[in-house]
C-alpha cells in the first residue's frame, strides 16, 4: 500500500478513527514512561527552581507588581504556562521531526490511519505533556503559598489550549526543517522570545507603546493572561476573549500543519 493511498481519507469531512488517534497516544506514553526518571526534571524540577529562584530572588526587590499582591503570585502563572509551551512545542518540533528521520510516521500511515489522524494523536500528547507540567508546577505552587487549590484548577484550561496552539504550531517546524540542527532556532528565535515578552514577568504596559500590540498578539500571551486571571481570581471579559482568541489560533494552524505534514511525508 501506498502511503498516497493510505492517505485517501485525509480530508477534513472524513470520520475520525479514534482508535487510532489513541493508538499513537498510547505508543507516545509507552515510550514517555520508559525515561520518566529523567524527564520528571523537565516536567517539574527545572520550573520549579526557576519559580523559586525568580520568586524568591527577583520578588524581594519588586515591592508592587501591577496584577497580583505579590511577584512570587504575578509571575507564577506565567511560569506554569511557559513551561506549557515549551512541552507541546518541544513535542512536536525536535520530536516530530525525529519521527520523520527515522520513517515512524512512514510506517504509521501503511496503516489504516490519515495525516490529519496522526497530527490528532500527536497534538493530543503535546496536550498531556502540558498538563503534566502544569499540575506539577502548580501543586508546588500551592504548597509555597502562592496560588490556591482552586486556582490550579482552573488554570488546567489555558494549559490544554496551550498545548493545542503550540502543538499545532510545532508541525511547521518538523516539516519544513531540512536537518536537526534547524531546529534549535525554534527555541532561541520563538519560544524564548514568546516566554520572556508575553507578560510571564512583567505587565505588557511596561513595554514601548508600539511594542504592546505586538506582545498581545504573541500566543503565549493569552494562555499567560488567562492563567493569572484564575491565579488571581480577577478574570473579566478580556479573557473571554483570550480563550476565544487561542480557540482562533488553533482552528488557523491545525489546517496548515496537517497540509505541511501531508506534503513532507506523502511522496
Amino acid at each position: 500500500m501506498t502511503l498516497a493511498a493510505a492517505d485517501n481519507r485525509s480530508s477534513w469531512t472524513s470520520a475520525i478513527r479514534w482508535r487510532s488517534v489513541t493508538g499513537i497516544w498510547l505508543r507516545h506514553w509507552t515510550s514517555y514512561i520508559r525515561y520518566w526518571k529523567i524527564t520528571i526534571t523537565w516536567v517539574l524540577i527545572e520550573p520549579a527552581v526557576a519559580l523559586v529562584a525568580v520568586g524568591f530572588g527577583i520578588g524581594q526587590l519588586v515591592v508592587e507588581v501591577e496584577g497580583a499582591n505579590s511577584y512570587a503570585e504575578f509571575v507564577t502563572p506565567g511560569i506554569i504556562m511557559g513551561s506549557a509551551m515549551f512541552h507541546a512545542l518541544f513535542e512536536t518540533s525536535w520530536n516530530a521531526y525525529h519521527r520523520i528521520d527515522n520513517q515512524i510516521y512512514e510506517t504509521q500511515l501503511t496503516t489504516p490511519i490519515t495525516v490529519f489522524e496522526l497530527t490528532l494523536g500527536d497534538v493530543a500528547w503535546a496536550v498531556t505533556r502540558s498538563l503534566m507540567t502544569t499540575v506539577s508546577v502548580a501543586a508546588f505552587a500551592v504548597a509555597l503559598g502562592w496560588i490556591d487549590q482552586w486556582s490550579a484548577v482552573g488554570i488546567l484550561i489555558p494549559a490544554v489550549l496551550s498545548g493545542m496552539v503550540f502543538g499545532t504550531m510545532g508541525f511547521f517546524f518538523a516539516a519544513t526543517a531540512p536537518y536537526t540542527v534547524f531546529l534549535s532556532l525554534v527555541f532561541t528565535l520563538v519560544a524564548t522570545p514568546l516566554y520572556f515578552f508575553s507578560g510571564s514577568f512583567f505587565p505588557i504596559s511596561v513595554l514601548p507603546d508600539w511594542v504592546e500590540p505586538v506582545a498581545w498578539a504573541m500566543p503565549l500571551t493569552p494562555a499567560v493572561h488567562m492563567a493569572r486571571g484564575f491565579a488571581t481570581n480577577s478574570l473579566e471579559f478580556s479573557h473571554l476573549w483570550s480563550g476565544l482568541y487561542m480557540v482562533g489560533m488553533i482552528l488557523v494552524f491545525w489546517p496548515i500543519a496537517v497540509w505541511l505534514m501531508r506534503r513532507r511525508l506523502i511522496k
